[in-house]
């Protein structure tokens, strides 16, 4: 009776002990002071370790550089551009490497120029791009034709339309030619582009008639604009 009787209480108490482990799966963690407070994946610890700079910290740096370059002194836009022209040299990530161009976009100068010179051929299209942003914000020659050979030969299309915007925003007449070619194109959308280049470095507006950009282009005078019954015609 005694073994009956023991036996009796351990399964007593195993039940309450199981009990207790489902009412803790239940409960709030908020209740539960015996629980550890670290939990894993909960945001309790940090993602990065003393001294080390993790990439989406490098990428709020960038970020937070290109938007204050207009508040820098010289001192400070010659130090940035420098420090970003060294760190592009070793850098693997093409999502940084973006952001770096992006950064020296805006922080013009003598080694500045020599790496957007070399991203305009890097692997990666969004760099590319990055690139041809960047020497939209200048006006000299060697802009123009950089943007122009990419505009005529890369082998993605984003690069060549943002290529082909990017002439416009030169506003050097030294594109003219390059924005020529790039109106004879059979995408509409690169015509339409140009058309909005040609816009600017010229300072015609001639609507978005490509046969009318053509004929300036051939002719170097404005044509006059159409009767309506070519009006008409376009519209049909």
């Amino acid at each position: 009776m005694a073994a009956i009787a023991m036996h009796s209480v351990r399964r007593q108490r195993l039940w309450l002990t199981l009990c207790g482990i489902a009412a803790l799966g239940t409960a709030g963690c908020a209740d539960m002071d015996i629980l550890p407070t670290w939990v894993p994946f909960q945001g309790t610890v940090s993602d990065s370790l003393p001294g080390v700079v993790t990439p989406a910290q490098r990428l709020t740096q960038l970020r937070k550089w290109s938007a204050e370059a207009s508040q820098a002194t010289p001192q400070q836009r010659q130090s940035i551009s420098e420090q970003l022209a060294a760190s592009i040299r070793t850098e693997k990530d093409p999502l940084i490497r973006t952001e770096i161009i992006r950064a020296l976009g805006a922080y013009p100068s003598a080694s500045a120029d020599g790496i957007l010179k070399a991203a305009m051929n890097d692997s990666d299209t969004q760099v590319r791009i990055a690139a041809c942003q960047a020497w939209g914000k200048h006006h000299d020659n060697q802009a123009v034709e950089l943007l122009a050979t990419a505009a005529n030969s890369d082998v993605a299309s984003e690069v060549r339309m943002t290529a082909v915007k990017a002439l416009g925003e030169t506003r050097n007449p030294a594109a003219v030619k390059a924005l020529g070619d790039a109106l004879n194109d059979a995408d509409p959308a690169m015509q339409y582009l140009a058309v909005l280049s040609l816009t600017k470095v010229t300072g015609q507006d001639l609507g978005n008639d490509v046969n009318r950009w053509q004929q300036y282009l051939r002719t170097g005078k404005s044509p006059p604009p159409p009767g309506m019954a070519e009006r008409f015609r376009q519209w049909f």
